[in-house]
């Protein structure tokens, strides 16, 4: 489990000219929500989020977000559960954190990390990628950093399905053991063009046959 901490203000004014104001100071708008507690409108420096997830729990680290509310300090377990992007920069527009019960479970996405190169690869197949994530079910203490599958014994047409990820008593996997987590395709074959003026031969034998009939009437 990876922890961090991430200081944030309050956004005291709502709605999209609120939202705007914030970007033009540099930050994000985000709201905090979570179960028995009213949402919390934030302002959140991008670069201090980004520092505080560059844990190798990446998006799943769990953040105690911080901020003063009428002169109170609040301190809030939470998780960052959604990243919403400006469709033409690509760039983050709003954040949406999940306060957390430490006693509580919740579902989160964990990552697969491929480990090594298979021999399939080697020998020219393609790997491909069938789940990045796989969701699972725990304690927020208990969410796993990610998945590791080693590939490097794997041949063109084998695959690692679910069944194959590491289990624990600390959460539950959420997909069938039988879905394919990776496999390995056949290299592509290429199909040759045909020669230059290799069809236009049999268009001249049909004009020939053609004549051969026009001669005989």
């Amino acid at each position: 489990m990876a922890q961090n901490i991430l200081e944030v203000s309050i956004r005291t004014k709502p709605g999209k000219s609120g939202a705007r104001e914030v970007r033009k100071q540099g930050n994000i708008p985000a709201i905090l929500y979570g179960k028995g507690t009213e949402p919390v409108l934030l302002s959140v420096n991008p670069g201090a989020l980004k520092q505080a997830l560059s844990t190798e729990a990446g998006e799943n680290t769990l953040l105690e977000i911080t901020y003063n509310d009428d002169s109170k300090d609040v301190k809030k377990l939470s998780l960052l559960r959604e990243i919403q992007y400006d469709f033409l920069t690509s760039k983050p527009i709003h954040f949406d954190f999940q306060a957390l019960d430490i006693t509580k479970k919740i579902t989160v996405n964990v990552p697969v990390k491929i480990v090594g190169k298979s021999k399939g690869v080697k020998e020219g197949g393609i790997l491909e990628e069938i789940l990045r994530e796989i969701p699972v079910e725990c304690l927020p203490k208990d969410i796993p950093n990610s998945f590791e599958l080693d590939v490097t014994d794997l041949d063109i047409g084998h695959s690692i399905h679910v069944s194959a990820l590491k289990v624990s008593d600390n959460f539950e996997i959420l997909r069938d053991d039988e879905e394919t987590i990776v496999t390995i395709l056949a290299p592509k074959m290429e199909v040759e063009a045909p020669a230059e003026g290799a069809e236009a031969a049999p268009e001249k034998a049909a004009e020939g046959e053609v004549k051969e009939e026009g001669g005989e009437e």
